[in-house]
């Protein structure tokens, strides 16, 4: 891992973001990019280069003031948390925000996003999402969701909730690497719901074969019986008091998302605890 992106709005949970990345960044050498995005507003033009046209004199002394004000509060955010031997680097644009750090993500080449979420319910997300929820959905590298402070971020044990059919195989390269990192235990689990019952026994056999396949070590096995998977997931990881949950995404989109829904993201939404998705 070489490089890791922490997008910021500089709230509470941005900052333990940023605190888990530099965690991560010790134990893998890798640089940190800070980036704040000021959310262009609809009907802004921007020029062939990516640049925003401002309409009047005005509108463009506003957003320089703007840039100085969020350089300002992103310099006291860098003082805030003690990143001594790390490298950090910041940036600061005016675009729109998903779109943005999925640029960053594919012109830095970079490795993993961590980012802050103060989780959302209701009509409102129902409607719109959180910008968290949709990076989740696009990204096209591993995403860690914060919502709490984590003193110290080192999971010792890691829910892997997943149906473990085949096309979660690129995924568990990179729950693996997590693993390892981290030297966790991983508990492999499959929610047993009464819409798509299965036995216990035929179960543990796919679990055990994925366990098998994919060279797992230090894991455990389990079938948790619930009404939906993501309450079976939540409670599951509440009863082993687990310190972080993994999941792959398939980064659905449009109306089959507001139909269907994504477990993962729906994960991000409920969750206090730190949440690894990989999109598929």
């Amino acid at each position: 891992m070489r490089r890791i992106l922490v997008p910021t709005d500089f709230s509470e949970q941005a900052q333990y973001a940023f605190e888990v990345a530099v965690s991560i960044a010790r134990r893998t050498g890798a640089a940190i990019k800070l980036l704040h995005v000021i959310d262009a507003p609809r009907g802004t033009s921007f020029s062939a280069t990516g640049d925003v046209i401002f309409n009047d004199n005005m509108e463009q002394l506003y957003m320089m003031r703007l840039l100085e004000t969020t350089k300002t509060d992103m310099h006291k955010l860098i003082g805030t948390v003690e990143h001594r031997g790390v490298e950090v680097v910041q940036e600061v644009d005016v675009a729109r925000i998903v779109g943005k750090i999925r640029q960053v993500i594919a012109d830095d080449k970079i490795d993993l996003v961590v980012m802050g979420s103060k989780g959302s319910s209701g009509l409102d997300e129902f409607l719109i999402g959180s910008n968290t929820e949709k990076v989740v959905r696009t990204a096209e590298c591993p995403v860690i969701t914060v919502k709490q402070r984590q003193t110290d971020f080192h999971p010792r044990e890691i829910v892997l909730a997943s149906n473990f059919r085949r096309e979660v195989g690129k995924a568990m390269e990179v729950f693996k690497s997590f693993q390892q990192l981290f030297d966790a235990r991983i508990h492999l689990v499959y929610i047993n719901t009464p819409g798509a019952f299965e036995s216990s026994s035929n179960l543990r056999s796919k679990l055990a074969h994925a366990a098998e396949k994919y060279a797992l070590q230090n894991y455990t096995i389990n079938i948790y019986n619930d009404v939906v998977e993501e309450d079976g997931i939540l409670h599951f990881a509440e009863d082993i008091n687990a310190d972080m949950i993994m999941m792959a995404t398939h980064g659905r989109t449009g109306l089959s998302h507001l139909l269907s829904g994504s477990i993962a993201e729906d994960l991000v939404n409920h969750t206090s605890r730190p949440v690894l998705t990989y999109q598929l």
